[in-house]
């Protein structure tokens, strides 16, 4: 739901500040979500397609779309940073290529690493590449409020949450 409304705010919403930042953070929302709907899609958990940057790359598409997409590169990249951090990597919490299979538990943990990576980098990005210093700020500190409150009830969110500020820290340094 948060996601067709972000699409809406897109499409619809106008250029001005608080709509590009609702549309983000609303993308956001939903990309903490969207890579468990690898199940209700017929998919294995923990879909490659889901639990990569296939999503943001999509929304890449149309440049009207680009706020969603930095919103889904936010809320992919917390929901896979909290999926560095699972009970057990094996079996079910491993990533799963279509046609492929499970990829083993090494090259998951590598493989959700950088594609949290690449999703909070690229939504940094293409943020900057839209948005004015402003926006830019008050988009990253809602998101960074949506992103712990997601964190903070997430399995393996507390670890996530502490590297991601760490991380954070570091680089205001």
């Amino acid at each position: 739901m948060f996601l067709l409304l972000a699409v809406v705010f897109a499409f619809t919403g106008g250029s001005g500040p608080w709509v590009m930042i609702a549309t983000i953070v609303l993308a956001a929302a939903a990309g903490t979500r969207l890579p468990d709907l690898d199940t209700p899609l017929r998919l294995r958990h923990r879909s490659a397609l889901t639990h990569g940057i296939l999503p943001l790359a999509v929304a890449l598409l149309d440049h009207r779309t680009w706020p969603v997409a930095a919103g889904l590169g936010f809320g992919i990249g917390v929901h896979l940073a909290a999926d560095l951090f699972p009970g057990t990597m094996r079996g079910y919490a491993t990533i799963k290529l279509p046609v492929w299979g499970a990829i083993g538990v090494v090259p998951s943990y590598l493989w959700i690493a950088i594609n949290a990576a690449a999703n909070l980098v690229g939504g940094i990005v293409v943020l900057e590449r839209i948005a004015t210093q402003r926006v830019v700020a008050g988009t990253l500190a809602a998101t960074g409020v949506l992103g712990a409150a997601y964190l903070l009830r997430a399995q393996g969110g507390w670890p996530a949450l502490a590297m991601l500020a760490l991380l954070g820290w570091l680089m205001t340094r």
